[in-house]
């Protein structure tokens, strides 16, 4: 009896593992760290029983089986944090999605239903995204777009770079995202609340307008294309129309963008950072050691900018500016 339970709950494991995978990928590969814990509450049996720690834990369970499986094939559910912070994230999901609070119903071991009491889920930046490692850039876009597609990507791409390392003195929207977070950490790191905002700012973003002077494309095939892009999360589209790279581009091409673009990554955690904080200093710069080029200066995700002004220094580690009067928001 023993040995058919626990064949049976392996079973049950092994079709939830796949089932998870399906989802990811009808999801055109990435998907929020709370969707899938939906999804999972709706799999496994023995939910009513589970703390949030555990359906967390769980997950990565089955991510990391689904890892095994895919590793022969070259590809990976590889983890990365959006770099607006998962406060805001989890803001933005709770208002689009109704994703945290959950009132669900699930099968006990009866196979009868039980109502789960509302359960509010973690704030979260995590995605979860399906990228393919044995291939090259060149051919990771070449799986998905034809040359003239290609070529105006790349081109994309290399706008929203260019534009990125231009700081505009001036004050940034006060609606903004990053504005708002940045200046409720530095309340809660300083405790003062009426903290002048920053004056200068920058970001990875160009206007539609800018994106249409592709010559290789007409100006009806850019904007289907743009819309393509930003339904494979290569892209994003801002509220006032302006387009920037999305996760599941940086996911898959994040050593081609730092190799070839010069970027600084994240001070704290060192992965790619083109939405956060950078440090006003404008000679807060490094030689980097391979090219020689001069690295832009530093620069942090917004939650790895909370641990750093909260627990660090209030003061840049390369460069000692003040970061808390002297930063700029990169949007």
């Amino acid at each position: 009896m023993e040995a058919y339970q626990e064949r049976v709950s392996t079973t049950a494991t092994a079709d939830a593992t796949r089932y998870l995978l399906q989802y990811i990928l009808s999801a055109r590969g990435i998907c929020h760290e709370n969707n899938l814990i939906l999804a999972l509450m709706k799999l496994e049996t023995d939910a009513s029983k589970w703390s949030t720690e555990q359906w967390t834990d769980k997950l990565n369970d089955h991510i990391n089986a689904i890892n095994v499986k895919l590793n022969v094939l070259g590809y990976k559910i590889i983890r990365i944090n959006h770099g607006i912070g998962r406060n805001a994230v989890t803001l933005k999901n709770k208002q689009n999605l109704s994703l945290f609070e959950n009132n669900t119903t699930v099968r006990d071991h009866e196979d009868s239903t039980t109502d789960l009491q509302p359960m509010v889920l973690p704030e979260s930046s995590r995605f979860f995204v399906y990228v393919n490692l044995a291939s090259t850039e060149e051919t990771r876009l070449a799986s998905r777009f034809n040359q003239n597609e290609m070529e105006f990507v790349k081109w994309a791409i290399e706008q929203f770079m260019i534009n990125g390392e231009i700081v505009i003195e001036g004050s940034a929207s006060d609606t903004s995202v990053i504005v708002k977070e940045v200046s409720r950490i530095l309340a809660e790191a300083t405790g003062d609340s009426n903290l002048k905002k920053w004056v200068k700012f920058s970001s990875f973003t160009v206007g539609s307008t800018d994106l249409l002077q592709f010559q290789e494309l007409t100006a009806m095939e850019i904007e289907e294309l743009l819309l393509r892009l930003c339904e494979l999360k290569w892209f994003y589209r801002t509220k006032k129309g302006k387009f920037g790279i999305d996760l599941r581009c940086i996911a898959e091409l994040e050593e081609y963008l730092t190799s070839t673009y010069n970027l600084n990554t994240c001070q704290n955690c060192h992965k790619l950072a083109l939405q956060g904080v950078r440090c006003g200093n404008e000679a807060c710069r490094d030689e980097d050691d391979e090219t020689g080029e001069n690295c832009p200066p530093q620069i942090w995700h917004i939650d790895c900018f909370k641990h750093y002004i909260t627990h660090v220094s209030k003061n840049c580690d390369r460069c000692d500016s003040l970061l808390v009067t002297d930063g700029v928001y990169v949007l």
